[in-house]
């Protein structure tokens, strides 16, 4: 038995131990609570007490108008759902309990009108007003600077509004929605094959781990299983775009230390994995290379191309990673730069790299094996110092487990060339969660479907975890550590404008 079975086995025992009678079957093999909602609270806390983390909260439509609020436990999704009944207009917040829903209980609020009793900030989060700057610390030297949400070299809208006396960074607010775009509603009534391609819009730098944890969500529902040759074709684009992700963080860093020469290698080994992706499916971003039920596009190259690419690449990787990581005017910018203790992470909710450079080991592609991870082997990389320079140290070893993830992708590929690479999707009607490692941490679709339809559909974006993260970073840090460590978030603002 392996040891992701063994710990959603244990999940589900203890649930049953404290929910008896309260759980539903949900597809995927996960677990759904159906709750009063003023018992959600409760629940909550005792999830979290026992290791779970907070994913979202939400208004769903299936089976009945119900808030749910999810939950990462033990190798499944758990769902506390709690019917909304005669019309009620607010429920115990579950932020008093858990900081990480801060931000989505106030987004809740703005979008649906439910109130989170107890809430500590409900100030209306959606469509914020750039000139509304609020100043916390008083002093006779303390200013406000207003940094966004339109600002050079960046193309994503979000404001960061830093206090400070001159140099130190007092406090800091980061507000996004400023491009709220509605794409949860667009999905409405679309058919799953042109409904993926707004979840490849949501945010570009990351199209296929979109693409595949809302073809997961579509297909626990209809009860789909893709063909083994797709769900192997799926790891190879999602670690290429891993890649590229996190060499796009190396040469912003080393951009941000003026070293011309590392902002070119770095900018040469991303461009070079685009345009690998290019030619393997016709986009540079991915776009078209995952469906529903399997893959869109057949591969342009062959196993062996790839293959003898991935070894060019590694070689010129270890060369210029060595080159940029010896040079101290750059190291010395990143060490201690917006550092981050553990507790604060796991409170915060936080994801991904930001998270495993903090010592915490959450990984979905580990804990909840998805596709062709879970035939493949990989080492979830982690670190202790929750710096700057522990953020772009994960991510070089997450280059490295993506070129090995990808090789045995490779290998078992080349035993399945002519079998299917699509299967057939039902016109059925249900509701079910989807997810991916995104390379921003783990990102968590939640799809229903009514007669083949999509009839709503909520994203929880990893970014919605980790900028309320960003912000706690900020501890003794200066304004010239700013873009140093905003870089090594890696995070975008179009993952929360979704």
């Amino acid at each position: 038995m392996k040891p992701a079975r063994r710990t959603a086995e244990h999940a589900q025992r203890f649930l049953e131990g404290r929910f008896r009678g309260a759980i539903e079957q949900a597809p995927g093999g996960n677990a759904i609570l159906r709750l009063p909602l003023g018992a959600l609270d409760r629940a909550a806390a005792l999830l979290t007490a026992e290791g779970a983390r907070f994913i979202s909260v939400f208004v769903a439509g299936q089976p009945d108008r119900s808030l749910i609020a999810a939950f990462a436990f033990r190798g499944q999704v758990v769902a506390l759902r709690a019917p909304l009944e005669n019309s009620a207009a607010s429920y115990p917040a579950l932020s008093l309990h858990l900081p990480a829903a801060r931000l989505a209980e106030r987004e809740l609020h703005d979008r649906e009108g439910l109130t989170p009793l107890g809430h500590p900030d409900l100030r209306p989060v959606l469509r914020p007003d750039v000139d509304a700057l609020e100043q916390r610390i008083a002093g006779p030297e303390s200013f406000v600077i207003p940094y966004g949400p339109i600002r050079s070299g960046i193309f994503e809208a979000i404001q960061h509004v830093v206090e400070t006396a001159g140099e130190d960074v007092l406090a800091l607010e980061t507000r996004p929605y400023f491009k709220h775009r509605g794409l949860e509603q667009r999905f409405a009534e679309l058919a799953p094959d042109r409904a993926v391609l707004v979840a490849e819009r949501v945010a570009g730098i990351a199209t296929v781990a979109h693409a595949i944890a809302f073809s997961q969500a579509v297909e626990a529902t209809l009860e789909v299983e893709p063909p083994e040759q797709a769900q192997l074709w799926r790891v190879v684009h999602a670690e290429l775009e891993r890649m590229a992700n996190h060499l796009d963080v190396a040469m912003k860093l080393a951009e941000d230390a003026a070293l011309a020469v590392g902002v070119a290698r770095f900018g040469i080994l991303k461009e070079d994995v685009l345009r690998l992706r290019a030619r393997l499916c016709g986009s540079r971003f991915g776009r078209g290379a995952v469906r529903p039920g399997g893959i869109g596009v057949w591969p342009l190259l062959h196993p062996d191309e790839l293959r003898g690419w991935l070894d060019n690449f590694e070689r010129d990787l270890v060369r210029d990673r060595r080159l940029l990581m010896r040079t101290t005017s750059f190291t010395d910018r990143l060490i201690g730069s917006g550092r981050l203790d553990r507790e604060t992470v796991d409170q915060l909710g936080g994801v991904g790299p930001v998270a495993r450079a903090a010592g915490i080991s959450t990984d979905a592609r580990f804990e909840r094996p998805y596709g062709g991870y879970a035939r493949l082997g990989f080492e979830v990389v982690t670190a202790e110092e929750g710096d700057a320079m522990a953020r772009l140290e994960v991510r070089f070893g997450e280059i490295r487990e993506s070129l090995h993830l990808t090789r045995q992708a490779l290998d078992r590929l080349q035993r399945l060339a002519d079998t299917p690479v699509r299967s057939e999707l039902p016109a059925g009607s249900g509701a079910a969660f989807g997810w991916a490692e995104a390379p921003q941490g783990e990102l968590v679709y939640w799809a229903e479907l009514e007669a083949g339809r999509l009839a709503h559909v909520h994203v929880s974006s990893p970014s919605l975890h980790n900028w309320p993260v960003f912000v706690a970073s900020f501890r003794g840090d200066v304004l010239t550590d700013f873009s140093f460590i905003e870089h090594s978030f890696g995070l975008t603002a179009a993952g929360a404008d979704r």
